[in-house]
């Protein structure tokens, strides 16, 4: 029972390992983004956060590393995030709805605001 903590982790950095590096090679990296719009932010991460993350990249290959090595590992990695996904599903169907207003809502709000930022892009 002890080891399930460590295994929910590890089945969790195994299955965002892939998700990860999808999304990093579809954006550019981050300096050639360039942006020119009033209601952009410009974030920089500071030094220690950026070490801290580079750190945490270290331990998540090492142990994404480990998974595929070790079979057993694998096999419990596995399992655990198949049952992370059983749950998922069951919260989302069992959430449906509350989901589905909350996006409704939220299309709602984004099409008012580009209705009135265009509205006032038309004004002299």
């Amino acid at each position: 029972m002890g080891h399930i903590r460590p295994l929910v982790a590890l089945a969790f950095f195994a299955a965002a390992l892939p998700v990860t590096a999808q999304a990093q090679g579809k954006h550019p990296a981050q300096s050639a983004i360039t942006t020119h719009e009033k209601d952009s932010l410009d974030i920089k991460a500071s030094p220690e956060l950026q070490k801290s993350l580079e750190e945490l990249s270290e331990a998540v290959q090492a142990l994404a590393l480990r998974i595929a090595n070790d079979p057993q590992l694998r096999a419990a990695a596995l399992q655990v995030a198949t049952g992370l996904v059983n749950t998922a599903q069951h919260v989302v169907a069992e959430n449906s709805s509350v989901i589905e207003e909350a996006l409704k809502t939220a299309a709602e709000r984004i099409a008012s605001a580009e209705t009135k930022r265009k509205a006032q892009t038309k004004r002299p």
